[in-house]
């Protein structure tokens, strides 16, 4: 889960537009859509709709949104109008649940005032032009309008605790993604009231968000289908020492809606996110069979990680699938061209998962 390389792109063209993507300039209708998930309440005090250039990473101030040392943040649009669908990706970058890990940096950003700069870089990092690269024709959400989402709670976007370390003295650390995310989406469903797709992505602790939040993000936008692509936010169990206890007492963890056994272990949250988002809406889960990153934090050896990996493909609801290759780095879609044993290569999952190719499948050895 370390902090991505990030290489600045190039200033792109500004272009000025009145309306979000694919409104008439009329209110948005917020009643219940195709997609809704109407046994859940959830209802977003909707802000204003994001007015940006089109085609050209905007940062956004969000003020409701706070990173773990108290400071506001935002997040980055890059708006088009070539269609009515949208990326929405959350960032990684580890995660701290006591004061000894918090002081020694194990999650990015917590003591970060994360502003335009930033959250602009990351944005246009290199790293993830398989989602966000417009002018590569391999690209199937080149069309799309995109959010990027950024990390600076330490808790794997799911935390709403404002918790007292201490770590040289008593320390405050805001561990509220979950928190996070309702402010986001105040401003996210009156910016997309046509939208009729959503990819909600998320890679390392963006995966895991994105798995926590998909409910959450349905019900904003529950005119839109929403899919999920997990990269790396491995949905298994951490190693039973109790840290998994201290992570939901730190953070306050919030779980999906109706999701029992995720108390006891973070392997249910798939399983429990699934049954909220059901056919036709797809998850899919990337990832290294022995992932190091995620072995280090969960106390896990290779070989576990690699067992709790066998059991989520075997589990697995019928619109959830997986992509594994085999050893122990962290990441794929830094790494696009990567096979597996069949030949079968990041991108061209990726490109059947946005494409309803009946072909999609389970992956990898």
């Amino acid at each position: 889960m370390p902090t991505r390389l990030v290489t600045l792109l190039g200033t792109l063209v500004l272009s000025a537009c009145a309306n979000p993507p694919g409104d008439s300039g009329g209110p948005p209708d917020a009643g219940a859509g195709d997609y809704d998930l109407p046994s859940i309440p959830y209802t977003v005090d909707a802000g204003a709709p994001i007015d940006a250039p089109r085609e050209s990473w905007t940062f956004v101030p969000v003020s409701d949104a706070h990173c773990a040392n108290g400071t506001s943040t935002g997040m980055a649009v890059n708006l088009t109008d070539r269609s009515k669908r949208v990326v929405v990706f959350l960032a990684g970058g580890g995660a701290c649940w006591e004061a000894a890990a918090c002081a020694l940096g194990t999650a990015t950003h917590i003591t970060d005032t994360m502003g335009a700069d930033p959250v602009l870089a990351e944005a246009r990092a290199p790293e993830l032009a398989a989602l966000f690269d417009r002018d590569d024709v391999r690209n199937p959400f080149r069309d799309a309008s995109f959010v990027y989402i950024p990390y600076c709670t330490g808790d794997l976007h799911a935390g709403t605790r404002i918790q007292t370390y201490d770590w040289f003295g008593p320390k405050k650390v805001e561990h509220v993604g979950a928190r996070n995310m309702d402010a986001y989406l105040r401003r996210l469903q009156p910016t997309f009231p046509q939208a009729d797709r959503v990819w909600l992505s998320g890679i390392s602790a963006g995966g895991y968000g994105a798995t926590f939040h998909a409910w959450r993000v349905q019900k904003a936008l529950p005119w839109a289908r929403v899919d999920v692509l997990n990269d790396s936010g491995l949905i298994i169990n951490t190693q039973g020492d109790g840290r998994y206890g201290t992570m939901r007492a730190s953070w306050g963890m919030e779980f999906p809606p109706g999701c029992t056994g995720c108390d006891t272990g973070l392997s249910a949250v798939l399983g429990a996110s699934a049954r909220l988002l059901t056919a036709p809406r797809r998850y899919g889960m990337l990832g290294y069979l022995q992932d190091g990153t995620i072995a280090l934090y969960f106390g896990l050896e290779g070989a576990q990680v690699q067992s709790g990996l066998e059991a989520a493909r075997a589990s697995a609801a019928p619109n959830v699938k997986t992509f594994y290759l085999p050893g122990n780095p962290h990441v794929l879609l830094s790494q696009p061209e990567a096979a597996n044993g069949a030949g079968l290569t990041v991108r061209g999952w990726i490109q059947q998962f946005a494409a309803e190719d009946p072909a999609w499948d389970h992956a990898g050895p």
